[in-house]
């Protein structure tokens, strides 16, 4: 052990400072901690404001993607996450997933097992925990360290009130420089048979505050002559579909005229906006038949008319009008349409590649990308992932939770310090 140390530090002693940055910043965060036991010089280095910064920039720019996996076992009624890298998962088993309850500090909630992805950004994730939309809890699944938000006493958390629907937007705003989370959540009380109430989460003050009235008014529009909100809109989704911009977006509906729309929220002005569809979804109405993403960093509508295709829109830059980019029938070397359910997409790349997932409830799962321009695809990953449900892409990152203490979950106790000097090496 100590001689694949000493190998390890003359194998770069000789690199300037600038390579040696180069080639840490193009490594996997699970290889990055794995120098914890190879050189504290190296470890000192990964911890500081710039390299983080530096490594999140590096994986972007390459495109290094994995898939964060969210899988439930309906016999045990367990939740958990997996990371899903290309030689295989590594199963995230927090402390506050277990049968029927989860616990935290100060917390034990008894209930009906749930467990949502509140949204993802430069690899940290917001996981909510009940149907109301609270505790939530903030992670980042590559370092395995979380924290609990802290709480917001809000009307819809009493007794009396019915919580139908919770929605999260999580995000980095770029003039801010920090990174939010708005949480909407849609109830009925005593008084009102709908409520709508929105308080916004900033990281780096860790304080909650209640988004203005007027603004979430959007949601429910005119009251008619029976007194009932006429515009009444439902977002599908947990979560955010997609952040550009400091912007979130997510499918909805209009209840009144079953139209189907883009609610957005500008964490810059926060405030909420409607967003219409192209004309060719005046005949679909089935959620499952359309969702949105990010593609080329811009909002991308993917709709599925029929068994047999599914067409790529993208917004353009008036926020108002769509343009039709490509079609894709059959994968080639798949042999499957896009009309099975195992086969989704799960969103793009910056260089304009899909990344589409083949999985079946048997655990079978098959990653691989998909070319628009070439018609070709390339296969990113195919194993086993036990009981698998929702399928995010995820970028690893060394970024901190805000005042970290001891919320760390170690999984992986071996420390293979050869393999980690030969990854930095052979770079």
């Amino acid at each position: 052990m100590a001689g694949s140390r000493s190998s390890g530090a003359r194998a770069t002693s000789h690199l300037p400072f600038e390579i040696a940055i180069e080639i840490l910043s193009r490594l996997p965060v699970k290889s990055l901690l794995r120098f914890k036991s190879v050189c504290k010089t190296w470890y000192d280095l990964i911890k500081t404001p710039d390299f983080i910064s530096k490594h999140l920039q590096t994986q972007s720019a390459l495109n290094f993607t994995s898939l964060l996996v969210t899988t439930y076992n309906c016999k045990t009624e367990n939740h958990a996450v997996s990371l899903i890298f290309n030689d295989g998962p590594i199963i995230l088993d927090f402390p506050f997933f277990s049968r029927g309850k989860f616990t935290l500090p100060g917390w034990e909630y008894t209930g009906r097992s749930y467990f949502s992805i509140g949204g993802i950004c430069n690899g940290l994730v917001c996981i909510n925990l009940t149907h109301f939309g609270y505790p939530l809890v903030l992670c980042n699944p590559s370092t395995r360290q979380f924290r609990e938000l802290p709480t917001s006493k809000w009307p819809w958390l009493d007794d009396h009130v019915h919580v139908k629907r919770v929605s999260f937007g999580f995000g980095f705003h770029h003039s801010a420089n920090d990174y939010k989370l708005i949480r909407i959540v849609l109830y009925s009380s005593p008084m009102e048979e709908a409520c709508i109430q929105a308080d916004l989460y900033v990281m780096s003050t860790c304080t909650w505050r209640e988004i203005d009235a007027d603004k979430v008014s959007v949601f429910l529009g005119e009251r008619n002559n029976l007194g009932r909100f006429g515009s009444y809109v439902k977002m599908g989704g947990s979560c955010a579909s997609a952040v550009l911009n400091g912007v979130f977006y997510w499918p909805a509906c209009v209840m009144s005229t079953n139209e189907v729309i883009v609610m957005s929220f500008d964490m810059g002005d926060e405030v909420f906006r409607r967003i219409r569809m192209p004309v060719c979804l005046d005949g679909i109405r089935d959620e499952t038949n359309w969702w949105i993403t990010e593609l080329k960093d811009k909002l991308a509508l993917v709709i599925h008319p029929d068994d047999t295709r599914f067409d790529v829109w993208m917004l353009n830059e008036d926020q108002s009008s769509w343009t039709n980019q490509f079609k894709v029938g059959c994968f080639p070397r798949i042999g499957r349409y896009v009309g099975f359910d195992e086969i989704t997409v799960v969103g793009g790349s910056k260089n304009g590649e899909l990344v589409v997932t083949d999985h079946k409830l048997s655990g079978d799962l098959k990653l691989f990308s998909y070319d628009p321009k070439t018609r070709k695809t390339m296969d990113l990953y195919f194993g086993q992932v036990p009981y698998p449900s929702d399928i995010y892409l995820y970028t690893g990152t060394l970024i901190p939770l805000p005042d970290m203490e001891t919320n760390e979950v170690v999984l992986n106790k071996k420390n293979n310090i050869k393999e980690a000097v030969m990854e930095l090496t052979q770079v």
